[in-house]
């Protein structure tokens, strides 16, 4: 068992990096691949949970101000994000 980190708030290349390293695996939104560019604006399983090493991280960014469309979609609640 390893601890979810939380990359909330970093770059996608450094959160994905983090998320490696942990043992998990990063991916995008929606079997995606793991994104290369933005902001993490939010992930799941969320920060401290635990996860298997090899488990899939999903990490939903955005491209930040200025950027007009190229907003990721609004990613789910948290209490979507929990276990049934």
């Amino acid at each position: 068992m390893t601890e979810v980190p939380d990359v909330v708030g970093l770059g996608a290349q450094d959160a994905c990096d983090i998320v490696r390293r942990a043992g998990l695996v990063p991916r995008g939104p929606e079997g995606e691949p793991e994104p290369a560019s933005g902001i993490v604006v939010a992930q799941a399983p969320i920060p401290t949970a635990g996860a298997e090493e090899g488990d899939e991280v999903v990490l939903w960014t955005q491209l930040g101000p200025g950027k007009g469309s190229d907003i990721a979609p609004t990613p789910p609640t948290e209490s979507a994000l929990l276990p049934a």
